[in-house]
């Protein structure tokens, strides 16, 4: 039996402008910063609390600082943002926004960045996120007609914001279907049990179910030894915080 908690979750993606700039050549290995005739900057972002089903767009055609006050206002809100590739793209793509609109930091989140997982745990043949989630049967991305849409809405063109607003909030739904399918091989995912009131029995770090069973003994070192639990909701693997027993006295180790 799953159980409810605290935990504030949500999901995120966002689509960025590319930065504009002169160059004498079509392979350039570097391009000087004073070639730059337009920066990048965020075109809009798509966000999903877990436990609703509405997804929240907003994009530059808003207006820039109201569009980052509403993202900031989700992050300020957040205890874990859910994202792929985000801790070296979306995130200090979003950091740098702010700093350059004079806001300060967002109250602190944990990041859980579903590419980590993918890299770390399996071998797919591309780790691209429409690829990992059309083999996992969870969908894919919305079709679109390349880098001409990021230049229609640059441009303002309306039936390009139409599409990339679906392209952007498609984004965030397989998001969190890749979320939950790869739920009991995230590691280091935040402990969600921290977030429950007054547990009376174990429950599952990454999805907090009551529905958790002891599944023998776990050996880390040559001296410890802890309890091994199982999730029956998600799958997750887990073992006890504290020791399950002082080691047996003819358990010998070996010397230097």
């Amino acid at each position: 039996m799953r159980v409810n908690h605290n935990m504030k979750i949500l999901y995120l993606d966002i689509e960025t402008a590319p930065t504009q700039c002169y160059s004498w050549s079509l392979w350039p290995k570097f391009i000087n910063p004073d070639d730059i005739v337009k920066s990048g900057y965020t075109l809009c972002w798509a966000a999903m609390w877990e436990g609703d089903r509405n997804v929240d767009f907003s994009s530059v055609q808003e207006g820039e600082t109201k569009m980052l006050e509403r993202l900031h206002a989700l992050l300020d809100g957040a205890d874990a943002v859910v994202h792929y590739n985000g801790t070296k793209f979306d995130i200090p793509t979003i950091n740098r926004e702010f700093v350059r609109h004079g806001m300060e930091p967002p109250s602190h989140y944990h990041q859980i960045d579903l590419i980590k997982t993918v890299r770390k745990q399996f071998r797919f043949e591309s780790n691209k996120l429409d690829h990992v989630c059309k083999r996992l049967g969870l969908g894919g991305k919305v079709k679109h007609k390349g880098m001409s849409l990021w230049y229609g809405c640059m441009e303002g063109d309306a039936p390009s914001w139409k599409q990339m607003e679906r392209y952007n909030k498609r984004d965030v739904k397989i998001l969190r279907k890749l979320y939950k399918h790869l739920l009991p091989w995230i590691h280091n995912h935040p402990n969600v049990g921290m977030y429950i009131d007054d547990p009376r029995n174990p429950v599952c770090t990454n999805c907090g179910s009551q529905n958790v069973v002891k599944k023998g003994t776990q050996y880390n070192t040559k001296t410890t030894s802890y309890d091994r639990y199982k999730c029956n909701s998600c799958g997750t693997p887990m073992r006890a915080r504290l020791q399950s027993k002082t080691t047996s006295p003819n358990v010998l180790i070996r010397t230097k």
